[in-house]
């Protein structure tokens, strides 16, 4: 059984109250005093709490202004399958997308490893730039290279898949559905080309999650791979054994 420490707590009934009072994207939070008022703490407790929601990224510090909310996070349940432009329509976050390059190529023999296609299989690479919208700006989230084999989707350059979702293409245009979907995801460090695109210094941390589609017959339908800014995304698995875990823990306060 976890046992949280008293900032740790502290952090924790802040991120509810938080919760509670819906406070939105951007609004400020109450002062350091009027939080330790609020919550009968120190002002030094409720200060490490802040920074473990800030470290959390669920909220911002602004020199002389004070905190704020911060952005939410999109959150992917590993046992779903959902386009990325799905999860991000659900929260109401309006994205901007840049293509990159759409090409048609063949597999070979580095690439079949990860999509499990025979070597030259003809394929099409879409290499995008994941955008979202925050205060007039648009913010890169992630870079997504996804490898659809060309029989799939036949003549699929001639659709917009900048803008578009390539799942909402593959099922209405080709009659594709996506039935299951193998995962993984792994801490990586940004190189040169991710940190240019994705506007992070070089080897900061993000995620990169792959993971390839399949439709009611086996047949492979997409191999994605995403490097995205791991202060946007969280990840959920509904798994009975952890779920247990988690209340336990919480149960622990």
């Amino acid at each position: 059984m976890k046992l949280f420490n008293k900032d740790e707590f502290i952090a924790n009934e802040i991120k509810f109250y938080l919760l509670k009072n819906k406070t939105k994207e951007g609004e400020k939070l109450p002062s350091e005093r009027e939080l330790a008022e609020i919550f009968d703490a120190q002002r030094a407790t409720i200060r490490n709490a802040l920074t473990v929601l800030e470290e959390e990224g669920i909220i911002e510090k602004k020199e002389r202004s004070g905190r704020y909310m911060g952005h939410p996070r999109i959150k992917t349940n590993l046992q779903q399958i959902k386009s990325f432009s799905d999860k991000l329509n659900d929260m109401g976050i309006e994205t901007k997308n840049k293509l990159l390059s759409f090409e048609s190529m063949e597999v070979d023999k580095e690439l079949s490893k990860k999509v499990k296609l025979p070597i030259g299989t003809p394929i099409y690479k879409i290499t995008r730039v994941r955008k979202v919208m925050k205060e007039n700006e648009k913010i890169p989230i992630a870079i997504e290279y996804a490898y659809i084999p060309e029989d799939i989707a036949p003549k699929l350059l001639k659709y917009d898949v900048e803008e578009g979702s390539l799942f909402s293409i593959l099922i209405n245009e080709y009659k594709v559905i996506p039935q299951k979907e193998e995962q993984t995801i792994e801490i990586v460090y940004a190189d040169e080309f991710e940190a240019k695109n994705l506007k992070v210094d070089k080897l900061t941390a993000l995620v990169k999650k792959c993971g390839t589609t399949y439709d009611s017959q086996g047949n492979i339908i997409q191999y994605l791979h995403s490097i995205m800014n791991k202060d946007w995304v969280e990840f959920e698995l509904d798994r009975p054994d952890i779920e247990s875990k988690t209340k336990e823990g919480l149960y622990g306060l």
